[in-house]
Order: structure tokens, then C-alpha cells, then sequence
């Protein structure tokens, strides 16, 4: 019985010291302004691979922030459907041919996107369709978003509509 009725004194003297009576403390330091989490995305218009490289480096416009774990998709103009309808492919895109086969292809650093072409066939061979006034467009998605399981980067229609990008928020960079 003492040992119950020590515990019970000992509890209630636990939560009587948890009051929060007293004087308040000081004001802490006011903290860092809010990181932009939206995504954000720009065009690259006007795309002539051509020999020996086969690449172009897209310069990220200056007002577009890449943070180290931020992703970055790239999404190439395919093909124009009857309706008018623009039919984007997320990059990397492997194109074949009966010879043999290539792929649109990319790399990046926080500054430029590398956008080139590798394959097993001549380069050289792959004329205007596949070769000439590309278009692609460069999305940037912050860690938050690119961590979430349900997030379907594979159709940028609905990337776009997850993300909130309007086509009027498109910064265009013509490379001819």
C-alpha cells in the first residue's frame, strides 16, 4: 500500500511541476523565408542535333532554382495528333529502325540541361523527323513532389495538372 500511494504522490507531483504557469521566454530568431515548391518548368524550341555531337546544352533560365535533390524530367514533342493535341514522351525515348535503334537522352547539372542522341545506328542518317526543330520541355520538380509514390511523371498532362503548370507559365528558349 505505501508503494502505491508513493507512486500516486510522485505522479501527482510530476504533472503539478508540468504546469505551464510562469513567464514566457524570449522570442526566438525569425526563421529563413519559404523554399518555392511548385514546379517549375521551361521550353526548349528549335533543337538541330547535328554532327559530331549530336547534344545541345539548355541553359536553366536564371529564375528557375535547382536544388540538389530536386528532379528534373525532360519530356520530347513526339508527334501532333489529329485533334491538334501535342503528344509529349518523358526522355529517355528509344526510337527503332529496322538497322537498328537510337534514343533522345539527357543529363543535367543545376545550371544547364544536356539533351543529345546515342545509338547504335549512323546519326547521320536520321534526317529532318527525328533530327531537326525539336522541341522539349524541361519540368522541375521539388523533392516533395518527386517523393510521392502516386505521382505519374509518364503522361506530362498529368504531371502538369498534379503540379499546377499552366502552359502560359512556359519560359521558351529557341537554340537556332
Amino acid at each position: 500500500m505505501k508503494k502505491i500511494l508513493s507512486l500516486i504522490v510522485l505522479t501527482n507531483l510530476f504533472f503539478v511541476s508540468c504546469s505551464s504557469d510562469g513567464d514566457q521566454g524570449p522570442q526566438g530568431p525569425p526563421g529563413e523565408d519559404g523554399v518555392n515548391i511548385v514546379g517549375q518548368a521551361f521550353e526548349v524550341t528549335d533543337v538541330d542535333f547535328n554532327a559530331p555531337d549530336y547534344s545541345i546544352f539548355a541553359e536553366i533560365p536564371a529564375n528557375i532554382e535547382v536544388l540538389p535533390s530536386d528532379s528534373v524530367l525532360v519530356y520530347w514533342l513526339e508527334d501532333v495528333d489529329d485533334d491538334g493535341n501535342d503528344i509529349w514522351s518523358l526522355i529517355p525515348q528509344t526510337i527503332y529502325f529496322d538497322d537498328g535503334q537510337f534514343q533522345y537522352t539527357y543529363n543535367h547539372t543545376d545550371f544547364d540541361v544536356n539533351i543529345f542522341l546515342q545509338g547504335n545506328i549512323d546519326l547521320a542518317t536520321l534526317g529532318d523527323r527525328y533530327a531537326q526543330d525539336q522541341v522539349f520541355k524541361v519540368v522541375i520538380l521539388p523533392v516533395d513532389y518527386a517523393a510521392e509514390a502516386n505521382l505519374d511523371i509518364s503522361s506530362f498532362q498529368n504531371l502538369k495538372k498534379t503540379i499546377d503548370i499552366k502552359e502560359s507559365n512556359f519560359t521558351t528558349k529557341a537554340y537556332k
